[in-house]
This record gives C-alpha cells, sequence and structure tokens, in this order.
C-alpha cells in the first residue's frame, strides 16, 4: 500500500477525537484496509501528551488485529509447513498490534552471523559441548539473556519483542530465541516439552544433550530431568523428553497466557487467547 499523504494521516487522528460510534466504525473499517507501515505513521502523528487520542487509536487497532488474529492462528494450523517463529510473532502481536516483525527477525539473523563466525574460531568446532558454550556465552554473557525469576508470571515474558528488549523471559520464550538462533546457523537443536519447565536439546551423535536457557544455558543431564519431575510430583514418563509439534509449542505458550490473565482476571483477554488455542487444536 501507497503511503498516506501527511494530510490525510492528520485528518484520520482528528477523526479519532470524535466521540461518534459511527465515525469510529468508519475509521475501523478504514484502518482494516491499511498495513502496519501505515497504523504506525498515524500513531507517530499522534502526540504522546493526548493520552485520550492514543487511546482511542489503540482500542481500534487491539480491535482490528485480534479479530484478525483469529484468521491468522487459523491459517498458520492448517498448514502443515508452518514455521515456528511465525506462530511465536503471531502470539506477539496479541499484545502489540504495530509490531515490527522484519526488525526482531533481522536482528535473530545478526545474533547467529555472530554466533556462526565465533564458531569457526573454535579448535573444536564440531565438538557439542564447545558448540553449546559458544552459543551459551553469546547468548547469555555478551548479549544477557536471562531468565526472570524475580516475576516470572510476568505477561511480558511470553512475547518475544519483549524478551529481546528486556533480555528477560520464561522458559519457552528463551528456548524459542535459542532455537531460531541456531536455526538460521543449521545446527539440529529441538524443543523438549518437560512440563512446567520447557527445555531444548542437542541432537548429538551418541545421545541428546539437554540445555535449560531459562537457567543461562546450563546442561542437565537425564537424571536432573527426573529430579525436576519428582519435586512435581509427577511419575517419570519417557514422553517427557519427547520434542513437541509446532503446533504444541504454540499452544503450551497461549496455555501459559490464559493461565496468567485468568489469575489477574483479565477474562476478555484470555477468551481472546482460549479462541486461539481451539483453532489450532481443530486445525
Amino acid at each position: 500500500m501507497e503511503t498516506l499523504p501527511k494530510s490525510e494521516i492528520k485528518a484520520i487522528t482528528k477523526l479519532l477525537k470524535v466521540q461518534d460510534e459511527a465515525t469510529l466504525r468508519l475509521l475501523e473499517e478504514q484502518f482494516k484496509t491499511f498495513d502496519i507501515k501505515t497504523l504506525k505513521e498515524i500513531n507517530t502523528e499522534i502526540s504522546p501528551d493526548d493520552i485520550e487520542l492514543q487511546r482511542n487509536f489503540l482500542e481500534l487497532i487491539f480491535r482490528i488485529k485480534r479479530g484478525r488474529l483469529k484468521n491468522d492462528f487459523s491459517k498458520w494450523s492448517k498448514n502443515p509447513l508452518s514455521d515456528l517463529e511465525d506462530g511465536v510473532f503471531l502470539i506477539a502481536m496479541f499484545a502489540n498490534p504495530l509490531l515490527d516483525i522484519d526488525y526482531y527477525s533481522k536482528l535473530l539473523t545478526t545474533w547467529a552471523n555472530s554466533i556462526s563466525n565465533n564458531l569457526k574460531k573454535i579448535k573444536l568446532s564440531t565438538d557439542p559441548t564447545s558448540i553449546i558454550n559458544e552459543i551459551n556465552h553469546f547468548l547469555f554473557m555478551e548479549l544477557g539473556f536471562k531468565g526472570n525469576k524475580d516475576d516470572f508470571y510476568d505477561s511480558e515474558n511470553s512475547f518475544i519483542d519483549k524478551v529481546i528488549e528486556k533480555k528477560l523471559g520464561n522458559p519457552i520464550l528463551l528456548s524459542m530465541i535459542y532455537l531460531f538462533v541456531t536455526k538460521r546457523i543449521g545446527l539440529s537443536f529441538t524443543g523438549v516439552n518437560m512440563p512446567a519447565h520447557f527445555l531444548i536439546q542437542y541432537k548429538d551423535v551418541f545421545e541428546p544433550i539437554f540445555i535449560d536457557p531459562f537457567n543461562q544455558g546450563e546442561i542437565i543431564t537425564k537424571s536432573v530431568c527426573q529430579e525436576r519431575i519428582k519435586t512435581l510430583k509427577l511419575t517419570w514418563q519417557e514422553d517427557y523428553l519427547s520434542s513437541p509439534t509446532n503446533k504444541q509449542i504454540i499452544v503450551r505458550m497461549l496455555q501459559n497466557l490464559i493461565n496468567i490473565y485468568h489469575n489477574k482476571e483479565e477474562f476478555q483477554l484470555k477468551e481472546h487467547l482460549e479462541d486461539y488455542v481451539n483453532l489450532i487444536k481443530r486445525g
């Protein structure tokens, strides 16, 4: 879509101030035809001091985007080739409808290139432990990612853009960043669907190596995994170390948010996410 003239953007911001339902419905229909770039230009034109105007604009955008996400999740779930990263960014758009996905995707690529260059310099470039140590050093020491232990149930721990910005996240989001970066390098890392605490594994020739991104890439053994299950008062099942499908990962991420919003009594947000989960399961 072509960029709107400045005069038209100014006219739209004036209409947002009108407290008339018919006008707001008209604007909503118009906004549905705009791309993210155009909506961001309109948002930029609104003064940060104009709280009411900001609120009116965001209410419209959230209403439009959360409705669109139903279709987006439905399409994503029905496509057998759907990419996990696309699903994770769809979740982020629930909280940030003006999300610049391209910016964060390029950032992940930049980090992957840095790790790839670092791996070429190490002596044992095919040794699994050396590879994991190099990745861990970059993500957790240089970039500073870590688990948000002080506010584990903060909803922002579940949105990839917020996790990238704050360098804080929950186990599954930090695992996603680990997976997306290593996938760009062509390394064979996969998720591990452990209850309560998502992990990743490196598929070595001999046996998998389990890694905990929430604890800055700590390498753990199967016996440690079994001990963690004991503390949850669950009976050990070998399936706990299985690699989940992309759909299972996205549903788990959405379910985490559903639980958070339920506990905060934000039931409208919870219902939106439950709709998305049902769509994915049906897909």
